[in-house]
């Protein structure tokens, strides 16, 4: 490395002063360029509402004031209102023009009729999906589908959620972006939407389901 006297340093000018500087001190790390996608800020509030709506953090019926959401999320308000926007047109968020904005009620006879839909939609996955899957693809989600079936048997109530999310992943594995913009919603609001009650399950015929699924993938 080249040295000047610092005597001299006074008559340069300051963009070369400052360069001999740099040259003189311990330089500057450099990374990789991150390379991962970034994500929208209105999808990470919306997945951590619909998060809080399917876990029953927020209610059904329960009103939301656009101020707490804001200091409870720690963003601006055009990120929730985005998210809550969205999260109406999947049928969790009920808004009503100048008198409230508030979590879905369940509702039973919608309950059934989103599920008797979802479930048609699930039989065409299992049938556009299963042969797309690469081997480890495949076996992630054996895998995944074995700790289901565990839950099933145990009368566990996360279950029949994680049961319907596996199905997605075959919806997702179709290839085809219609299908899955179709199933995605349907399915969270069938699960927001499910019983919490162990006894309104037929827990053999879940497992049975499960199954059927796993024989489909494995051949």
């Amino acid at each position: 490395m080249t040295v000047l006297a610092l005597n001299n340093q006074e008559n340069l000018p300051r963009y070369t002063r400052r360069a001999m500087w740099r040259d003189q001190t311990t330089p500057i790390p450099t990374s990789a360029p991150d390379t991962a996608p970034r994500r929208l800020l209105r999808d990470v509030v919306f997945e951590k509402m619909l998060a809080a709506i399917v876990d029953g953090t927020l209610e059904p019926g329960e009103r939301l004031n656009d101020d707490e959401l804001v200091k409870w999320l720690g963003v601006s308000r055009t990120p929730v209102r985005e998210a809550i926007a969205q999260l109406h047109t999947y049928g969790l968020v009920e808004i009503e023009a100048n008198r409230f904005t508030k979590v879905a009620a369940r509702d039973d006879v919608v309950y059934a009729e989103a599920a008797q839909f979802l479930a048609g939609l699930h039989t065409l996955a299992r049938e556009w999906g299963t042969s797309n899957l690469d081997a480890s693809t495949r076996k992630t989600v054996l895998a995944s589908l074995a700790a289901a079936r565990k839950q099933l048997a145990a009368h566990d109530l996360e279950g029949p959620g994680a049961l319907l999310d596996l199905q997605g992943e075959l919806t997702k594995a179709s290839g085809n972006a219609l299908f899955v913009g179709t199933e995605e919603p349907l399915r969270i609001r069938v699960n927001f939407l499910r019983p919490r009650e162990a006894d309104a399950y037929d827990w053999e015929a879940l497992v049975a389901v499960a199954d059927e699924l796993a024989e489909a993938i494995k051949s």
